[in-house]
């Protein structure tokens, strides 16, 4: 089987199983409405949390890596400049004269 079908099955699945559930439920249809709104709220506050907790644990994440590659550089690649500052360039020797 494919994704797509895959995917389309569980999902038609899940509606179903979730109508059924509804249907075969003891409470009344008002009541299940009302259930699944209260917590489909709270779905959505926690979703939003979550989401927030997330992004900023990645931006510090992804800082501690941009500092670690920085420093990586830094001791395992000499600074050019300060590896030739002792080298004697003049014009006299680039001509050797």
């Amino acid at each position: 089987m494919s994704r797509k079908t895959n995917f389309l099955l569980f999902t038609t699945s899940f509606l179903g199983g979730l109508a059924a559930g509804f249907l075969l439920s003891p409470k009344k249809g008002e009541q299940n409405r009302a259930w699944l709104s209260e917590n489909a709220l709270d779905l959505n506050r926690w979703a939003k949390i979550q989401r927030r907790i997330a992004k900023r644990k990645s931006s510090r994440q992804l800082q501690k890596l941009h500092k670690h590659i920085h420093q990586g550089i830094q001791q395992n690649i000499p600074n050019l400049y300060e590896a030739t500052d002792t080298i004697p360039l003049s014009d006299d020797n680039i001509l050797n004269e």
